[in-house]
């Protein structure tokens, strides 16, 4: 399939083909390459490097005014695909005659900065480590009176960028930068002994012409491109625009990963096309005033937004935009799906969503799990009350057999020896002789309150891994401790000492408060209810700070825009991808949302 529909729209060989009947009539070097069959068509054998050589001169002559030697041993660049990456640059950065640029690599022919200061007048700084590529650029340009515009200077392979922008003096500031490097991380795979094309894709169209030093690198592209986006991290803003020209497709989605990990946020791909090869661009910026524009390849295929007419709903939520709006943030916001507000009008609303985890899936499930949970904590709750009453029982008969306890008012007390004032004291024991229907009194209330903790311990749970909820929850917890320390003194130091190191009041918290009432033959003490009510107090800190909490990812799997709007009488959900690992997800979390919105 033919590409040439999808080359950039100010390519000028996207309408009009060169004509090799007219550069072989005009140029002879051109037609000693040519065949011409009985019809009088001339034809080109692109698998010779020759033929290739010869028709890349004299398009530059031909087109451009530009006279470049091409040694027989260096990459031959093809035009069409060239001037693709230049007007994706135009695009990008302005046409204007004060642009300032870095061609990274230029190689011989330094056909990227002879082209695009041929055209619109541009400042280049050339880069080049290779010394005879070196000294073919740098004819090339003096050949063409353009050494006013273009500086091609010397390389170190240690340093990309950082060295060569540090160390000039013609500018402060380079609009862009642009590169073409190595495709290959060794010899195997420059020769397609170790390939990722497919079995049914036909052979390359044309022989490549490139030298291994402009092929080859350690690592491959991904490797050098990725040294760039270190550096640019360095850079900043002494480059508005980081750009790579990349040859294979399977190298974008590294190199994405490479800039979220870099916290380079503001990104962009393209495709250049030309017959039928294809490359893709990738450009990224520290400018937020920088915009970029969308591929024409990318457009053919996009798919519009995913549609929905919100019901008109019978309960407390407003068929109201941004009342809708909240009420849907509200539900994405407990899932761990981030929130940026974006556009808002009287009715209309924009909210970008970002996800770096599927946290919408299998929904019913944890619900099961949840009221399960639910379900089993009072059983589990009067086990351990059980036991503490068997135990209790236990000690009372231990306690009627033991020849020093006397029963006193209904407990027993035990007469103990006293070393310091030789006289004789007396004990109360931890489980007095109460009857049970006592117990099951508290324990009822114990049970209310374990409830309570478990719905407050679920609600912390989405929160406990980031380091704002970790810091309250410390906080909380020297509250605790402190009340905890309290209770034990306000009960005479029945209380063991184990009781304060109480991280979150669970079951058996609450059971062995139950055991301290007991002791003291009353209800719950005000210090219980101080406690409870300093856990209210955190469940309310924690929800006020979840917007804080639920921060941007730094890495995401989903990043799509939600819009609402009113159109007449309805109210229309609509769900616009923007980036992640597969569309399927946006989909999910729109069924997601739908089914919420069935249920209001």
């Amino acid at each position: 399939m033919s590409l040439n529909k999808y080359m950039h729209p100010r390519n000028r060989y996207k309408n009009a083909k060169p004509s090799f009947l007219q550069l072989a009539l005009k140029y002879p070097d051109f037609r000693a390459m040519t065949t011409q069959d009985e019809s009088g068509k001339v034809f080109l054998d692109f698998k010779n490097a020759d033929a290739l050589r010869a028709l890349t001169r004299c398009l530059l002559k031909e087109d451009f005014d530009l006279t470049v030697e091409l040694p027989m041993d260096r990459l031959v660049p093809t035009l069409p695909l060239r001037l693709n990456y230049i007007h994706w640059l135009e695009d990008i950065v302005g046409a204007d005659e004060t642009k300032w640029g870095i061609d990274i690599g230029t190689g011989a022919s330094c056909v990227y900065p002879l082209l695009a200061s041929k055209m619109n007048k541009w400042n280049f700084l050339a880069t080049e480590s290779d010394a005879e590529n070196l000294y073919h650029a740098q004819k090339n340009v003096a050949n063409n009176n353009l050494s006013h515009l273009i500086n091609v200077k010397g390389a170190s392979d240690e340093s990309i960028l950082t060295s060569s922008v540090q160390s000039f003096t013609g500018t402060d500031v380079f609009d862009f930068c642009m590169c073409n490097p190595p495709f290959f991380a060794d010899h195997m795979e420059a020769q397609g002994l170790v390939t990722t094309r497919s079995d049914d894709r036909p052979e390359a169209g044309s022989v490549s012409t490139a030298s291994p030093q402009e092929c080859i690198v350690a690592g491959g592209e991904v490797a050098f491109v990725r040294q760039m986006i270190e550096e640019s991290t360095v850079l900043r803003e002494k480059i508005r625009v980081y750009t790579s020209m990349l040859g294979k497709k399977s190298s974008l989605a590294q190199l994405k990963e490479e800039l979220r990990h870099q916290k380079v946020t503001k990104f962009s791909t393209t495709e250049f096309c030309q017959g039928k090869t294809m490359r893709w661009g990738l450009a990224w910026t520290f400018d937020s005033s920088v915009t970029f524009p969308r591929s024409q390849f990318e457009a053919r295929k996009a798919k519009p937004p995913l549609f929905y007419v919100i019901p008109k709903g019978s309960s407390n939520v407003e068929y109201k935009v941004h009342e809708l709006a909240r009420y849907l943030r509200q539900h994405l916001e407990s899932i761990k799906v981030h929130c940026y507000q974006g556009k808002q009008a009287k009715s209309y609303t924009s909210i970008t969503l970002t996800a770096a985890e599927n946290t919408w899936c299998h929904q019913r499930r944890f619900r099961r799990q949840q009221q399960k949970l639910t379900s089993e904590s009072p059983v589990k709750c009067q086990q351990q009350a059980s036991q503490v009453s068997r135990e209790g029982k236990d000690e009372v008969s231990k306690a009627s057999e033991d020849t020093n306890c006397v029963k006193d008012g209904g407990k027993f007390v035990k007469l103990c020896s006293n070393n310091e004032d030789n006289g004789v004291t007396e004990r109360k024991i931890s489980c007095p002789d109460k009857k049970l229907s006592d117990i099951n009194t508290n324990l009822k209330r114990s049970l209310d309150d374990s409830l309570e903790v478990e719905h407050l311990k679920t609600k912390r749970q989405c929160t406990e891994s980031c380091e704002e909820t970790l810091s309250l929850k410390d906080t909380s917890t020297n509250t605790r401790s402190e009340s905890d320390t309290t209770i034990g003194n306000a009960n005479n130091n029945n209380c063991e000492a184990k009781k304060s190191d109480i991280v979150l009041p669970e079951t058996k918290a609450n059971i062995t408060d139950v055991n301290i009432s007991k002791k003291n033959n009353s209800a719950p003490s005000e210090d219980d209810s101080q406690r409870k009510e300093s856990i209210d107090i955190e469940s309310e800190v924690i929800s006020s700070t979840s917007t804080e909490v639920l921060s941007q990812p730094k890495e995401y799997i989903l990043k799509c825009v939600m819009r609402l709007k009113r159109s007449e009488e309805n109210i229309n959900l609509e769900l616009e991808w923007l980036d992640g690992k597969s569309r399927e997800l946006m989909h999910q979390v729109f069924t997601f949302l739908k089914n919420k919105l069935a249920q209001i």
